[in-house]
């Protein structure tokens, strides 16, 4: 079954009443809702950063956050963050602490793709080993830590979907 998502106000970013399918809205380019996590090591000298799958829609074989996913109708920003990360790493979302970090807008055109998003960033702080990790081979092609350097430069090399407010926090964070 299409997955459904919640029609947002553009400015405000709250719920209209409207529902669609996920695919309507990028085809549209109808504001909608999503989440971000940060898997960011302890030392906070890391971020896992997952490969997109090359039968993705939107940024084929490109890197991309830790995790990322849409907001089903009805659901809740956390709720979603703790099945996308079990969805997506194979990870208990028990084991970990999501700190919100903020809510942004983000606007991509890929192809046909019109996606229109408000986000909402979780951050875990974690030395998640990658042997942990279970991936969901529908989604994601690989993972891999990355210092902040190595993130600077997949973002120059344009090998990376460029979340540009949100590298912005992250190149502040990262030691």
């Amino acid at each position: 079954m299409e997955e459904l998502v919640d029609v947002l106000d553009s400015q405000t970013g709250q719920k209209t009443g409207e529902i669609i399918t996920k695919k309507e809205a990028h085809l549209k380019g109808i504001w909608h809702s999503s989440i971000h996590i940060w898997l960011i090591s302890n030392d906070y000298k890391k971020i896992l950063l997952q490969k997109r799958c090359a039968s993705k829609n939107l940024f084929p074989n490109m890197w991309d956050i830790s995790v990322g996913g849409h907001i089903s109708s009805g659901e809740e920003p956390l709720v979603a963050a703790q099945r996308e990360l079990n969805e997506e790493l194979g990870l208990n979302p028990q084991n970990y602490d999501f700190k919100y970090q903020k809510t942004i807008q983000e606007k991509f055109i890929d192809g046909p793709i019109k996606s229109n998003e408000f986000v909402y960033i979780y951050q875990i702080n974690s030395d998640v080993n990658l042997s942990e990790i279970t991936l969901q081979k529908e989604e994601v092609a690989e993972v891999k830590w990355f210092t902040k350097e190595e993130l600077q430069s997949l973002d120059k090399n344009q090998k990376v979907i460029p979340h540009i407010e949100e590298f912005n926090i992250i190149y502040r964070l990262l030691k």
